[in-house]
């Protein structure tokens, strides 16, 4: 059944304005947008682990909240960060991005630290699943330090501990799934012999201060994630909701190693393409936002990588939130289609259309835009692309179900990465690359200093490294990568020891 509703583009303009000036009052899509204008962050340490060196690593996790809030239950977004178990930080650009955009929705944010590194005697003698299960312990840990705090000490962060998603990015979101759906010690034993974790404490073990607390969680946030085996996910099992490059050379979309191969037959991976398929085959509601002909997530995606995928996930996570499902028939479009606009260039519809299908005539649409939301009972939006307007989401919602839309609009101002200002950029070229790779930036603040060039292969081992010289604030170098395998790789910038920057760049033949 089709259901269209009407609104006057008067009192619909009077609402826009209104939300515009006081973006704080759209109590109503909290969230689903930005609600807060400011945030805050504590670290507090949560466990302690040993590293693959043998040495004692203290484990900490960065709190984000809304400033201001006063809501005294509120869910929580768990973010892992990514770099291939090799490397990677919570204090990582992206992850205070992705914490961002979720806190200024009315979300708590944890991002945590967790071990990395591989061990290749590990891998010789068939124990490469203990790379993978440190990070689980130390995601399990974090969960506890937050279901700890709730019932022992005083709730500081005012949480629901019945809604908390487990996410992550790349590695991070490999480790939320596994933490997630490899519940069983004999799925981990899959990988060899179960005994291999024992030394580590045993597959149900954590690194956290608080092990008498669970660390299941309301739903799997999975940004360019895989699973070893996506049949771990099982009927019953908490929803999954993903996005992921259909050209991915890093984590598979489908089937493949991590890596892109150099670790085939290791490392073989099932990404989220295969464990949303599976996991809609065993009745487990999932969500795949498919990203076109990209490859792994990185910086050069800029700020559709946070309006496209952050805010489709949260979207689903909507329906979770509120004990809805969004894998039922009940369906809303935007027309035009759910597409990108820029402007100069493409051109801008002035008005969007939200059609509701499958639903029995008791359906309720509701308008949100970022900054400010719209509550009303319109079938249509008049869109005007300006510095205030980043995005349109359509949201209805009949019993025990909630369908959702996105319709993104750019204009001029607003086509620049979302990357902080203090963030180093620099330009790689060609990639991918065959015989030489060429670096070009711009490090004015790094004026006149020294600094390296390194080059890492997926297991964390330096396979090049060049110094260069910042002469009047240009850096440009030339790597020969003749010698290099073909395959995936980490290229870092550093100055005065201190990493400024880095980019994932591919050796291809």
């Amino acid at each position: 059944m089709k259901r269209i509703l009407l609104l006057s583009a008067v009192v619909l303009s009077l609402l826009l304005l209104t939300c515009n000036l006081f973006s704080q009052q759209c109590s109503d899509c909290r969230y689903i947008s930005p609600v807060f204008d400011s945030i805050t962050k504590e670290t507090v340490h949560f466990g302690r682990g040993v590293t693959i060196n043998g040495d004692t690593q203290e484990l900490y996790m960065d709190i984000y909240q809304p400033f201001g809030d006063t809501v005294s239950s509120r869910p929580v977004v768990m973010f892992a960060f990514g770099g291939g178990f090799v490397q990677g930080s919570k204090d990582d650009w992206y992850v205070y991005e992705v914490c961002k955009h979720f806190t200024k929705a009315g979300y708590v944010c944890a991002a945590m630290d967790y071990r990395v590194g591989i061990n290749y005697l590990e891998i010789l003698q068939l124990q490469h699943m203990r790379i993978f299960f440190r990070p689980m312990q130390d995601y399990r840990a974090s969960v506890q330090y937050l279901k700890w705090d709730f019932a022992e000490n005083g709730n500081n962060y005012r949480i629901d501990t019945n809604m908390i998603f487990a996410g992550g990015a790349s590695a991070g979101a490999i480790t939320a799934l596994m933490m997630q759906y490899c519940d069983k010690p004999t799925e981990m034993g899959e990988m060899g012999n179960i005994n291999a974790l024992d030394a580590l404490g045993g597959f149900y073990s954590t690194t956290g201060f608080h092990q008498n607390y669970s660390w299941n969680c309301a739903a799997t946030i999975s940004i360019a994630g895989a699973l070893i085996n996506a049949n771990w996910v099982e009927p019953g099992d908490d929803p999954v909701i993903s996005a992921h490059g259909n050209a991915d050379n890093v984590v598979p979309y489908s089937y493949g190693a991590l890596g892109g191969g150099l670790l085939g037959g290791i490392f073989d991976l099932q990404g989220d393409f295969v464990v949303d398929s599976i996991a809609r085959s065993k009745g487990v509601c999932s969500y795949l936002y498919t990203m076109e002909g990209r490859d792994h997530p990185s910086e050069s995606m800029g700020i559709e990588y946070f309006y496209s995928i952050v805010y489709r996930i949260m979207l689903r996570m909507e329906a979770v939130r509120t004990y809805k499902s969004f894998c039922c028939a009940l369906n809303v479009d935007i027309t035009p289609g759910d597409t990108l606009y820029y402007l100069p260039g493409a051109p801008v519809p002035s008005v969007l259309t939200a059609v509701v299908t499958n639903d029995s005539g008791n359906s309720q649409l509701h308008w949100c835009t970022m900054p400010c939301q719209l509550s009303s009972t319109a079938n249509s939006i008049t869109v005007t692309a300006d510095s205030t307007l980043k995005y349109v989401a359509a949201t209805v919602s009949e019993g025990n179900c909630l369908s959702a839309d996105l319709h993104i609009v750019y204009d001029s101002t607003l086509v620049s990465s979302v990357i902080e200002p203090d963030v180093f950029i620099f330009s790689v070229y060609p990639h991918p690359a065959s015989s030489l790779l060429n670096i070009t930036a711009d490090v004015s603040s790094f004026k006149n200093k020294s600094g390296t060039i390194g080059l890492t292969d997926v297991l964390g081992r330096l396979v090049h490294q060049q110094p260069f010289y910042a002469s009047g604030g240009q850096l440009k170098a030339t790597l020969d990568i003749n010698g290099l395998p073909v395959g995936n790789y980490l290229l870092s910038v550093s100055i005065d020891g201190r990493k400024i920057g880095a980019r994932r760049v591919m050796v291809a033949r």
